[in-house]
């Protein structure tokens, strides 16, 4: 992130009255936290700051008005703010004081998915780690809360049937953790096929009938062991020979340290260089390059490289500046596993993370995610990877163990809370920002 001389400004403490939206007339302005236009200013200043493209920002900002849960997803430095300020006494799931870990910081439904795990195989778990720090669990647990709450809305859910999934959720993260802290083996914040069930399982037994060389072939033309070209569209575009040159010193400088345990030969031969333009969430916008690199095996395919710029943090404020080795660092302690190839690196005075883009990388779509059958099991499945993650050492999930208690009912019940409160306020921002541009 290019950060400025100025943080973003906290949301305000208390809600003022306000003329409330038409579009978001189901939640009463006396329930709000703090005045809806306080999220669009926050907005404002914060992709001021990142100083986006015109066009980007555009794009950017037409996908946080799709959805509430869009603009929750796209806006996680809001949601922090928010847990500093005016939500901070309904965050606290049990009186006493919550240790401090590390946690994912941006833990919502979109950010689980299907990836290459350490035995080769597609497993299903969390999958990003940009906003990644230290902090209580807390954050990670009323975000995921939230993002349930407001995906069984958008689904149709009643307030019954959102308690429902709410609970499966709780009680999935509070058993999982209660049994790690008894000494069960922890093997990542991820799920096998063996252990995934519904949806989850379908997505891990689709992602096993890729390959990287179908994956490659969609997006270059192969000429050989030593000629590949991307296929340029209106989201895959071709850059400046400086350009390619930058991209190649930063990837080498990344793969510098792997000593031939990945399929990637080195030093790195670079086929081709691409930039991304419509990916990501919160870091939609920022620079994404594609990079084709020969592959060790000269029979093999090219393997596909992502280099992505990184959000800076915004657990803390003021936020410190992007730290691509912390956010390596952070996934192999928060998962337990993360591909060989995955590094970090500046190029332009910004932080870049580097990673293989694996042909089993998958998201359950929006199709799966309906129904209480349907987001019951998502979210149970999505309890037991976070506790895995917090729990990531035996020490880790004993201290966390110990925090919760006996008080694994209230600190369900005030989760609920905390999930509803913040759902109708997520709703009220998404209102004004679409119906204010």
């Amino acid at each position: 992130m290019r950060i400025s001389s100025r943080p973003a400004p906290p949301p305000s403490k208390a809600a003022p009255a306000v003329p409330t939206p038409a579009s978001s007339a189901r939640v009463s302005a006396s329930t709000l936290r703090r005045a809806p236009e306080q999220a669009v200013a926050f907005s404002q200043d914060f992709h001021a700051r990142l100083d986006l493209p015109p066009a980007r920002l555009q794009e950017k900002l037409a996908l946080m008005r799709a959805s509430p849960s869009s603009f929750f997803r796209m806006m996680p430095a809001l949601f922090h703010a928010d847990l500093r300020g005016p939500f901070a006494a309904e965050a606290r799931l049990v009186d006493r004081p919550a240790p401090r870990i590390p946690v994912v910081g941006d833990a919502h439904v979109g950010n689980l998915g299907t990836f290459r795990g350490p035995e080769g195989k597609p497993v299903w778990g969390l999958n990003d780690f940009d906003q990644a720090g230290r902090g209580s669990p807390e954050v990670d647990l009323t975000r995921m809360a939230t993002s349930a709450v407001l995906t069984a809305r958008e689904s149709g859910l009643s307030s019954k049937e959102q308690d429902v999934v709410l609970k499966a959720f709780a009680d999935a993260y509070f058993s999982t953790l209660e049994s790690l802290a008894g000494g069960e083996q922890n093997p990542g914040a991820f799920l096998t096929k063996q252990e995934a069930s519904g949806k989850v399982d379908d997505l891990i037994r689709d992602a096993n009938d890729t390959s990287r060389e179908d994956l490659v072939k969609k997006h270059a033309r192969l000429q050989g062991p030593d000629a590949a070209s991307f296929r340029t569209s209106d989201t895959l575009k071709s850059v400046s020979p400086e350009k390619q040159r930058e991209v190649r010193a930063a990837l080498t400088d990344a793969l510098a340290t792997l000593k031939g345990r990945q399929d990637i030969a080195l030093p790195p031969r670079v086929l081709d260089v691409a930039q991304r333009l419509d990916a990501g969430g919160s870091s939609y916008g920022l620079e994404r390059y594609w990079v084709l690199a020969r592959a060790a095996d000269p029979k093999a395919p090219p393997v596909l490289l992502e280099m992505k710029e990184l959000l800076a943090p915004s657990l803390e404020s003021p936020a410190a500046p992007a730290d691509g080795g912390a956010v390596v660092e952070a996934q192999r302690r928060l998962s337990g596993h993360a591909n060989p190839l995955t590094g970090a690196t500046r190029m332009g005075g910004r932080a870049f993370l580097v990673r293989e883009l694996e042909p089993e990388k998958a998201k359950l779509g929006d199709a799966a995610l309906t129904g209480k059958k349907d987001l019951v099991s998502v979210f149970t499945q999505a309890g037991q990877v976070l506790a895995r993650a917090h729990g990531s050492t035996p020490e880790q999930a004993r201290k966390l163990e110990a925090w919760v208690g006996s008080d694994a009912a209230v600190a369900t019940s005030r989760l609920s809370a905390f999930a509803r409160a913040y759902a109708d306020q997520v709703r009220a921002d998404w209102s004004a920002l679409r119906d204010g541009t």
